[in-house]
């Protein structure tokens, strides 16, 4: 079916610079990975309450995000349907991270809480309007199935690079620079003036990485690439029960997705205090995450072939029973102090798989978005994208409010964690169920999810295919 099909490709360096987008909006979300560190160890705040306010503002957020996919796919204006929302959804979160990780220490109590909770609030909607135009622009940039996976190369190997650099950046070089006066010799993760460094270098390369993201996108974001893949104008704010009633892959994409998604923002928000209280080594994780590199570069590569050769969704399956297995033996042996390496290894061997699978999850996204197209005539990107993201809101919200009763339970939820010392052995168990056991849960119901997702390779050929005669007829 291949040999009958013109599909709408893109350039090699379209695919590349518009994945940048997903790295830039990954910027923002590796340094908000901690949001909780941040506001308990530097702010003095609670760690259950802020997890509570966080959950609370994400939840509402995602009610909002219905509300953004019904006014991208309204928009066909002169700039395009996605790229205004990608430019400004990139300077809300730039100016939202600037203020957040400059939090007046001397506000009191409740207005640091108030403080942090609207630029919270403020910062997440800018991240729905960019990461929404990473899923939906899916759909025009290629219809191409071969072509799809590519963009997982591009994507993963950019989250790797910047995943490797803004750890180090922040635990182990930054925190050298920082641990000074009343921070010394080792306490830098908890002075201000770290954070405001961090926010500032890590803003700046989200900006420049939006700006490539929109070049590759320009000439493919235009009116006609919209009109010709479905019927715009049927689309009413009722179309959202159908699709999420109907469309059966989308449903159970978002099983899938939303709880690896949360297994995987526990592991970053508790992987500080494995490295920094329980290997009592916290700029090893800065150096850690450098040498993973190199290994999550040539697994992203591993990635695409498989995806190439198999398809999306068996390269996704594949990953994930890969790093459930891995996921059990790190949680049986545990991080040891004294030998390191043998858990360091087999997080590394995890951290590589787990690139490969969260980086399929979009071009999955576009399969959705076109089997919608080829199930009801709507072409509707922009919709499918944020009923995906509004239910993966509402369980990845949950991270934050986990991580902070399992610091309450350990009875260090309300104190300053000194970096580098050891706390006890309920702290490292809850850490250890966060890190390993909830990722474990999160794969067990992707495994289970997936097997009623059919967007298998030869049915999206199919799903092009009549698409495509649509379009001649």
């Amino acid at each position: 079916m291949d040999n009958q099909m013109n599909y709408d490709k893109a350039k090699l360096w379209q695919i590349g610079c518009f994945s940048m987008n997903n790295v830039a909006t990954n910027c923002a979300n590796f340094l908000m990975a901690y949001y909780a560190y941040y506001t308990q160890n530097v702010l003095g705040l609670a760690a259950v309450i802020v997890g509570m306010i966080a959950t609370c503002t994400r939840i509402f957020d995602g009610i909002t995000d219905p509300i953004v996919g019904f006014w991208i796919d309204r928009t066909d204006g002169r700039f395009g349907k996605f790229r205004p929302f990608m430019l400004g959804g990139n300077i809300i979160i730039g100016l939202c991270l600037l203020a957040l990780f400059r939090t007046p220490v001397t506000l009191s109590l409740t207005g640091k809480y108030i403080y942090t909770t609207v630029m919270y609030f403020l910062y997440i909607i800018g991240y729905t309007f960019q990461t929404i135009c990473t899923k939906g622009a899916q759909t025009i940039l290629t219809n191409d199935p071969k072509q799809r996976p590519i963009f997982t190369f591009f994507d993963g190997f950019g989250c790797q690079i910047i995943s490797a650099i803004i750890p180090f950046l922040i635990t182990t070089y930054l925190a050298k620079i920082y641990s000074v006066g009343e921070y010394a010799p080792n306490k830098g993760m908890v002075n201000p003036e770290l954070w405001k460094t961090a926010s500032l270098i890590i803003v700046l390369l989200s900006v420049f990485l939006t700006i490539l993201a929109i070049a590759g996108i320009w000439e493919k974001d235009r009116s006609e690439n919209f009109t010709s893949r479905g019927n715009a104008e049927k689309v009413k704010v009722s179309a959202y029960l159908d699709i999420t009633a109907h469309n059966r892959p989308l449903q159970m994409l978002i099983v899938s997705a939303a709880t690896d998604k949360l297994g995987s923002m526990l592991m970053g928000g508790t992987l500080t205090y494995i490295f920094a209280n329980i290997l009592l080594n916290s700029s090893m994780q800065g150096k850690f995450s450098m040498m993973v590199l190199v290994p999550s570069i040539i697994f992203s590569f591993l990635g695409v072939v498989l995806a190439r050769k198999v398809g999306l969704k068996r390269c996704f399956l594949t990953t994930t029973w890969i790093s459930l297995i891995l996921l059990t033996l790190m949680f049986i042996l545990k991080p040891n102090p004294e030998v390191p390496f043998i858990f360091l290894g087999l997080y590394m061997l995890q951290k590589c798989v787990t690139y490969v699978s969260m980086s399929t999850l979009t071009p999955l996204i576009a399969d959705c978005s076109d089997y919608e197209t080829y199930r009801s005539g709507r072409y509707v990107p922009g919709m499918v994208a944020t009923i995906f993201s509004f239910i993966d809101k509402l369980l990845s919200s949950l991270s934050t409010l986990i991580v902070g009763f399992a610091l309450a339970y350990a009875g260090v939820g309300a104190v300053t964690i000194t970096p580098n010392e050891p706390v006890n052995a309920v702290f490292n168990n809850v850490i250890l169920i966060c890190f390993c056991i909830v990722p474990i849960l999160g794969h067990i119901a992707t495994l289970i999810a997936m097997r009623f997702y059919d967007l298998t390779k030869e049915k999206m050929e199919e799903v092009q295919h009549t698409i495509a005669e649509r379009k001649r007829g």
